[in-house]
């Protein structure tokens, strides 16, 4: 019985991954489209956005260990974006505010950190097996 990281070692699997990402990337910022358009600092909303849909599209037609590479650059930079937006955002900024009775560590908030940084970590664990490999 063949492992799921053997799997992931197929070229055809790999351009599916690939393919998914890529669908799954569009679907999810298709949405916001109209917001970053309305909203003054759209630059470095597209730039975030597109960045990704050619390093997708080539690997889903080249598969190379350059594209894979700058892929996974991109996708720990963005990792550690949302991350630290996170600590930003929700963390250092609840802290700072006036006396609040309300607590900022409330369970929906650490929940719903934990499941991003679950996906985060799972996302970076299934670009890095899914490297290409130089056929035999």
């Amino acid at each position: 019985m063949k492992k799921l990281s053997d799997y992931l070692l197929n070229d055809k699997i790999q351009r599916l991954l690939y393919g998914i990402g890529l669908a799954l990337w569009i679907i999810i910022w298709f949405g916001e489209l109209k917001s970053m358009t309305e909203n003054n600092s759209y630059v470095f909303y597209w730039w975030s956005v597109l960045t990704p849909i050619p390093l997708l599209i080539g690997q889903i037609i080249f598969n190379s260990k350059i594209i894979w590479t700058f892929l996974m650059i991109y996708v720990i930079l963005y990792s550690l974006g949302i991350i630290w937006n996170i600590i930003m955002i929700d963390v250092i900024i609840d802290m700072e505010r006036d006396f609040s009775p309300i607590p900022f560590w409330t369970f929906e908030k650490v929940y719903k950190w934990l499941i991003m940084i679950f996906i985060l970590f799972t996302v970076n664990g299934i670009i890095w097996k899914i490297k290409p490999v130089r056929a035999k």
